[in-house]
């Protein structure tokens, strides 16, 4: 899995849709969220996502999963965010 990821200038999910993304979590040090890129086990076709943004509080990275389709993927009132913004 790539660290890169957390590179790219993107909000939070939560804040800005981000296409057919179904799992996130937010993290505050950048450290606890390479050490949670290293225990994700993605299924075929499922993807890495994730950025570094800032808010009110100070910088944020956040890791998630992006599927094909959702509703392959299962219902997306099932959608887990973890440290979610603008909810």
């Amino acid at each position: 899995m790539t660290e890169e990821i957390l590179d790219n200038d993107r909000e939070v999910p939560s804040r800005r849709p981000f296409h057919n993304a179904v799992n996130w979590s937010l993290f505050r040090r950048r450290q606890d969220a390479l050490d949670y890129l290293t225990r994700i086990r993605l299924n075929a076709g499922h993807e890495l996502i994730g950025g570094h943004s800032r808010d009110s509080i100070g910088d944020y990275w956040w890791v998630g999963v992006r599927v094909p389709s959702i509703n392959e993927w299962g219902h997306p009132q099932a959608i887990n965010k973890h440290g979610r913004h603008g909810d």
